[in-house]
This record gives C-alpha cells, structure tokens and sequence, in this order.
C-alpha cells in the first residue's frame, strides 16, 4: 500500500502517534491524507517525529487539524532532516480558528532556507499575518525548490506583501503563489507587481478577496504589458471599477501569455467592460475571463 486516506475520522492524537510509530518503520507508504483529524499539536509533534527518518513519504496533508505554533515548530525541525516530503500541507481551519500564528510560520521559514526538496506548502487560515509574512518572504529568497505556495487567509497586509514582493524579485523556482482572502491593498499590489516586471517563473497569482482597488490594478496592467509569463490571474472581489478595468485592457491589447483573467465580483461597469471587449478583438492568447457578478448593463 502506497496510499492511506484517514480523511475526516477525528483519529485525534492518539491516532496519530499510532500512525507516527508506523511511519518511523514503514518503507512503502508514499501518500498520506489525514485531513480533518483533531490531531492538534501532540499528534503533529508525533508525525514529525516520524519524518525525521522516513525516507519515503512524499505527499502529506495535515489540513484541518487544529495544529497551532508548537505543532509547526515540530514539524519544520523535521523538514530540516528529512530529505525526501515533496508536498505538505498545513492549512488551518476555513473558519478563522487558531492556526500557527506569525511563530509557527517563522519557524517554517527557517527550515525552508535549507529545505531541499519540499516543492508544494500549503498554509492557508492560519492567521500568520505581515511579519508571518515577512519571515516566509525572506525564506523565499534563498530557497530554490519551493514551487507552489498557499498564503490565503492569513490576515496579510501591504507590509506582508511587500515582503512577498521582495522575494519575488529574486527567486527563480516559485511558479504559483496563492494570496487570496487577506488585507492586502494597492501599496502591496504594487509591491507584487514590480515584481513581476523582473520574474520569468511565475505562471499563477491568485490575489482575490483583497483591496487592491482601480490603484492597485493599474500597478498590475503595468506589469502585464511586459510580462511574458503569468499565465492565470485572478483578481476577484477587489473593489476594482471602470479605471482599473481600463488600465488591464490596455495590458491586455499587447500581452502574449495570459490565457485565464477572473474580475469576478467588482466593481466595473460597461465602460470597463466595453474596453476589455476591445482589447481581446486583438488579443489571440486568452481564453478564459470571468467577469460575473459585476455591474454590467446592456452596454457591457
């Protein structure tokens, strides 16, 4: 058996310390799945107990467990050792509840810097904040495996972004990074996307549930004249209007790359709208873009 789901069977800690003692031996098990299990800070201290010294497991998800800063701390001791988990994630819960803080997320930091083979972290709601933030930025920089990155609903703001942005500029692995459902605003989308105008990996930015506003999204048209990598964006639920709009469709009109554009649920109205029908009369590439629940009219 290479695959084990426990999905959802409140195993709690005493589980997983069972599951960690079969981890520390067993030599064939490549995914495991006990999401949603209770299993707290106890049991996440038990499984990476076991991923000191098992040199299989590749796949772990730990979502939904109720694993606060301690549980973290553990786990990214063990991320130093073990030479062989590939995808983790450490969601925390949907409904805002506890989560690893800006201490568990710094610790994380700390064993991403000399990481070499985790390619995919998964660390929405867990209330990690800007100087949570900061510290995985700053990890960012120097790691040069990390692929895919889960940041949404962390309480992130433009100083967080910023950190993010910084990291971006450097790092040359990174290909999807997710920072939905925080705070950040236009001075943070800025950030990111002067980024940008420099990164040639990048090919997913999930930023919705911001408010980064017409400001911000000027600051990523910008950029998405120039940028001949970012394949999806979305940009959801942003309080971005018809300028916003406007400043995306001149992009639009000379970008090469992107094929999928969600302006789901802002503000624009039929001149936004009337301008990026404009613009993909002339655009070849894109082939998806999602603008419901907007205010558009007849016009639109």
């Amino acid at each position: 058996m290479t695959n084990l789901n426990l999905h959802g069977n409140s195993i709690g800690a005493e589980g997983a310390k069972a599951i960690g003692e079969a981890l520390a031996v067993n030599g064939v098990l490549t995914n495991l799945n006990l999401y949603g299990n209770e299993i707290g800070d106890e049991g996440a201290t038990a499984i990476a107990e076991a991923l000191r010294g098992n040199g299989v497991l590749k796949e772990l998800d730990l979502d939904c467990n109720e694993i606060g800063d301690e549980g973290a701390k553990e786990l990214a001791s063990a991320l130093r050792f073990n030479g062989v988990l590939a995808e983790l994630d450490l969601s925390g819960s949907p409904f805002g509840v506890g989560g690893i803080g800006d201490e568990g997320a710094k610790a994380l930091a700390s064993a991403l810097r000399v990481n070499g083979v985790l390619t995919t972290l998964e660390l929405g709601n867990n209330n990690i904040g800007d100087e949570g933030a900061k510290a995985i930025g700053g990890a960012l920089a120097v790691n040069g495996v990390l692929k895919n990155l889960d940041l949404g609903d962390n309480e992130i703001g433009d100083e967080g972004a910023k950190a993010i942005g910084g990291a971006l500029a450097v790092n040359g692995v990174l290909t999807s990074l997710d920072v939905r459902d925080n705070e950040i605003g236009s001075t943070g989308a800025a950030a990111i996307a002067e980024a940008l105008c420099g990164n040639g990996v990048l090919k997913t930015l999930v930023l919705g549930r911001n408010s980064i506003g017409d400001e911000g999204a000027k600051a990523i048209g910008e950029v998405l004249a120039v940028n001949g990598v970012l394949t999806k964006l979305s940009l959801y639920q942003n309080d971005i209007g018809d300028e916003g709009a406007k400043a995306l469709a001149s992009a639009l009109r000379v970008n090469e790359a992107l094929t999928e554009l969600r302006l789901s649920r802002n503000n624009i109205r039929d001149k936004g709208a009337a301008a990026i029908a404009e613009a993909l009369r002339g655009n070849g590439v894109l082939t998806k873009i999602m603008l419901d629940g907007n205010n558009l009219g007849n016009e639109g």
